[in-house]
């Protein structure tokens, strides 16, 4: 995510610092930018001459370097809490005052990064999702601590960038990843209970989302999955748990595309589905409508657990940004707009979420 959010930011002007304790891990980031820019002239979205330009706004270094000069410094290491609240505590040491702090972090608790940072009204979220020069939308996380001045600054600077700001509140999971994380986990044990792979993505994608609920799972890395699921199961255990299977595959090093196979295998252009993933499970047979019914019926009722919260300011919101952030079927209007749909049309599929939506 660090070399997506700084080729983001140096196509649009931005001289940036690129910081990794890893010089291995920096010589890879780098890389993958320099990749990045040469796609982008390759497709004609910038010159190549534009592409040296930005390129060399950037600059690398894993030496510690002064900080006090810096506007806005961006986190985006592993998703550990510890670490994370040791990267703060370090940059809180070192940065002016007035320095906006922000995380990328996917899921964990904001006002708990704010607790090492001195003058925490400064500390802000900005959620960017993956790839980050395809996904417009960038959740602007509120903790409780961050000021209103933080907040508008913030706001401007994801519009500045060209991205689209929505705001939402620190909570578990913020708003997208919290919608869309029980439906990547049913779509697991559907999986489990012995439903092909590719039957389960079919059902999703004639549904209307971009992509399959396993290949994104896949796409994204099912370990990086299992930690944005992992701080979900934790603060929802009532309702969220951890598919065995998910388990079993991870330790096995079936992580997706990155280790070459996961629910599908990558050696190839076409992904075909593992056939050591396919032993882990039974073999059944359900209508597609009835899979895509049961994981969008999730979807919903968690936007509308959201919209009780008060996680974003509206119905309207959750699903523009489920729309935007998670590629939500965009025909359908959004997990909420869905279910009223669906209420008008089968009244006893969604019964008790009306009153939330309708």
């Amino acid at each position: 995510m660090g070399a997506g959010i700084t080729y983001w930011l140096s196509s649009h002007g931005y001289s940036v610092l690129l910081k990794d304790i890893n010089n291995d891990a920096l010589a890879k980031g780098m890389a993958t930018i320099g990749a990045q820019y040469d796609k982008a002239v390759e497709r004609h979205i910038t010159s190549k001459t534009e592409a040296h330009q930005n390129f060399d706004r950037i600059h690398a270094n894993a030496d510690p370097v002064p900080l006090h000069r810096r506007d806005l410094i961006i986190e985006a290491a592993v998703e550990n809490l510890t670490v994370k609240k040791q990267i703060f505590a370090d940059l809180s040491a070192r940065c002016s005052e007035d320095c906006i702090l922000a995380t990328n972090t996917s899921a964990l608790p904001i006002h708990e990064l704010a607790e090492v940072v001195t003058n925490p009204g400064r500390l802000v979220g900005l959620h960017f999702f993956n790839p980050v020069p395809r996904m417009p939308l960038v959740e602007v996380v509120r903790a409780p601590s961050t000021s209103k001045q933080t907040l508008a600054t913030a706001i401007r600077f994801v519009q500045r960038i060209g991205k689209t700001p929505v705001v939402v509140k620190d909570s578990p999971g913020f708003l997208v990843n919290r919608i869309l994380m029980p439906y990547l986990l049913e779509a697991c044990r559907i999986f489990a209970s012995g439903i092909d792979p590719v039957q389960i993505d079919k059902a999703m994608l004639d549904f209307g989302m971009p992509m399959g609920p396993l290949r994104l799972l896949d796409e994204v890395g099912l370990d990086v999955g299992c930690h944005v699921a992992e701080t979900l199961i934790a603060a929802f255990p009532e309702r969220m748990s951890m598919p065995p299977l998910m388990d079993a595959m991870i330790e096995r090093g079936y992580l997706g595309r990155k280790s070459g196979k996961g629910f599908y295998l990558y050696n190839s252009k076409d992904p075909t589905p593992n056939p050591d993933a396919l032993q882990l499970r039974e073999k059944r047979d359900a209508p597609d409508e009835k899979i895509a019914d049961q994981l969008a019926h999730l979807m919903s009722h968690e936007a509308a657990r959201c919209l009780d919260e008060e996680i974003a300011d509206s119905p309207e919101t959750i699903d523009f940004a489920m729309v935007m952030g998670a590629g939500y079927a965009p025909f359908r209007g959004g997990p909420l707009h869905h279910a009223d749909a669906i209420h008008m049309m089968r009244p006893d599929f969604y019964p008790t979420l009306q009153h939330r939506t309708g």
